[in-house]
């Protein structure tokens, strides 16, 4: 046991290095929009290190432009002076010979990772939105992966994020009650509080050192497979199923002892069907030489091979579906880096697979108390708005770095044409929640990966988080609303109508139930609250009040059961 934590540890800082060029696979995916505020000649700034200006390429602005971003140390600051504070949108005019980043800095901030594709020619970067103070502000555009030549930065005015065209509705339209109300619950909460989200791992130690207990807690399936590769067996590591796993167990078990109050997610570290070394990471493509591409062709021994696979997973989600617990599952993660084998040979082999595992687990399974969450932002991967729930960012800016990301945000925002809640589904260091909530970029929930939320987070930062009002924990009594909708009984016939209904309309008509004869109906909003309540003699419900657009539970005792319905006001 301590060699495979010892292992998994490992995995993960030697992922640290290599996420770092999860952007490199981003294009310029954000278009130039609003008035120019701003124009700064990066040669005219404070060059620090081994920074230097050149003018030995032409086709550049001004004097010159700056060039040899080699180490952490080189960097160029420029003052930009702004009319007003508010967001606005930085640009960069720059070339290089291939894909590289660079750190771009606002005010002394966290650094954001701001990518620069292969440009032979002098063309512009979207470094990201920024909140600018009246007057003068800082930027830095600081060595991260270098060799580029940096021309001149451009400020621009620019909009808020609107997220109103959020999807009110799981992609599974079977999904559960208890699943549909954990999504309710994340879209009631989007925006307004940050969701708190641990491993497995350092769950313990976070409680110990917070007083505060995560909200969401994080699995993984990697040991119930064949191609699992840590197996002990005969004094060395072996091929095979864990027979001795309990991750499934040990979630249901969590789940029910927070009184049905926490979220329970599952990441699949798929470990290679077929190939690799016994005792080595076989979900790296380093480490196997399966191949996605002949997997998800019909009739091949890679094809049956990850079917089997998907089927041993169906077995463990399947128990989850029997306990009524809602999971957030995310397979296939991170694909767009090409580290890992689902990933190693482009986008369309990928969202072929997804589409196989999606398909597999919810239509031949039938499995339906999941809600899908994709992490990986290059447009040619995503399989879609209508086979994905959430979008999330794993982020490693560097130990301590606690800045909102919002670069990071907008491009997951982008990516689902804003019609996503928007997560940190995986994050060393935790950014500030204020922050995020106040600067456009609310991320649903953060989740700490193992020993990395006591190594790049100081505990000072971590007893601040979590005691932050605005952090949900499960020691916040938001969260008793889960547990009474997750209770709710299932019921196809129970009928709301006219739904969706028309603001400003006072009455609603309930049908399909066998007798409605002094039942009680309570309608809440998505924050709990309760907005009305009335027992009914009939099928009428007669509102107090015209209710305000969004969407309402409401919940109908009936016949000694508890149904629920959704209500959407237009």
């Amino acid at each position: 046991m301590k060699i495979r934590i010892f292992q998994w540890m490992l995995f993960k800082k030697y992922w640290l290095v290599v996420a770092l060029i999860s952007f490199l696979g981003f294009g310029n995916s954000f278009a130039q929009t609003g008035t120019l505020v701003a124009s700064m000649e990066a040669e005219s700034g404070i060059l620090s290190g081994g920074v230097t200006k050149s003018t030995s390429i032409t086709g550049y602005s001004g004097t010159g432009y700056v060039t040899n971003f080699r180490n952490n140390a080189d960097k160029v600051t420029v003052i930009v002076s702004v009319p007003t504070t508010a967001f606005y949108s930085v640009f960069i005019r720059y070339r290089n010979d291939d894909i590289k980043y660079q750190d771009l800095i606002v005010n002394k901030a966290g650094a954001s990772s701001v990518n620069f594709p292969k440009s032979t020619s002098w063309t512009n970067a979207d470094g990201g939105k920024y909140f600018l103070h009246a007057g003068n502000d800082t930027i830095t555009i600081q060595s991260n992966w270098g060799w580029t030549d940096i021309d001149k930065l451009m400020v621009y005015t620019t909009v808020l994020n609107s997220y109103s065209k959020i999807t009110p509705d799981l992609v599974d339209a079977k999904a559960s009650t208890a699943t549909k109300s954990l999504y309710n619950f994340l879209l009631s909460q989007f925006g307004k509080k940050f969701i708190s989200g641990q491993t497995d791992g350092y769950y313990d130690d976070v409680k110990k050192l917070t007083g505060k207990s995560p909200v969401y807690r994080v699995w993984d399936f990697q040991h119930y497979t064949e191609g699992y590769s840590y197996l002990w067996k005969n004094g060395g590591f072996s091929f095979g199923v864990d027979t001795g796993a309990k991750d499934t167990e040990n979630a249901i078990d969590w789940y029910n002892s927070t009184g049905q109050k926490g979220i329970v997610g599952f990441q699949w570290h798929w470990h290679s069907p077929s190939g690799g070394t016994a005792g080595t990471n076989t979900f790296y493509t380093a480490s196997t030489t399966f191949d996605v591409r002949k997997a998800v062709q019909k009739g091949t021994p890679e094809y049956a091979l990850i079917i089997r696979d998907i089927d041993a997973i169906a077995v463990q989600l399947k128990k989850l579906q029997t306990a009524n617990v809602p999971v957030l599952f995310r397979p296939l993660h991170e694909a767009g880096g090409g580290w890992f084998w689902w990933g190693a040979h482009g986008g369309e082999a990928c969202k072929q697979l997804y589409a196989i595992l999606y398909d597999r687990i919810t239509n031949y399974h039938q499995i339906h108390n999941l809600i899908w969450v994709w992490s990986t932002p290059e447009t040619d991967w995503y399989p879609g708005n209508d086979k994905v729930d959430i979008v999330g960012h794993d982020s490693y800016p560097g130990d301590f770095n606690y800045g909102t990301q919002k670069n990071a945000f907008d491009r997951y925002f982008e990516l689902t044409n804003g019609e996503k809640i928007v997560t940190m589904s995986e994050n060393g260091p935790i950014p500030d929640p204020d922050a995020c909530l106040d600067s456009d970029s609310p991320w649903s929930f953060f989740m700490s990966w193992n020993d990395l939320v006591r190594s790049q987070n100081s505990d000072a930062h971590l007893k601040s988080v979590f005691n932050n009002p605005r952090v949900l924990t499960l020691e916040n009594d938001t969260i008793q609303f889960i547990t009474g909708i997750g209770k709710l009984d299932e019921h196809s016939g129970i009928c709301i109508y006219p739904n969706p209904m028309e603001k400003g309309c006072t009455k609603l008509t309930i049908s399909e139930i066998d007798k409605v004869e002094n039942d009680t109906v309570k309608i809440f909003d998505l924050n709990g609250k309760l907005v009305h309540s009335e027992i009914i003699t009939g099928q009428t419900i007669n509102l107090e009040k015209a209710l305000d657009s969004g969407i309402y539970l409401i919940s109908v005792i009936a016949d000694g059961k508890n149904y629920y319905e959704k209500l959407i006001v237009k």
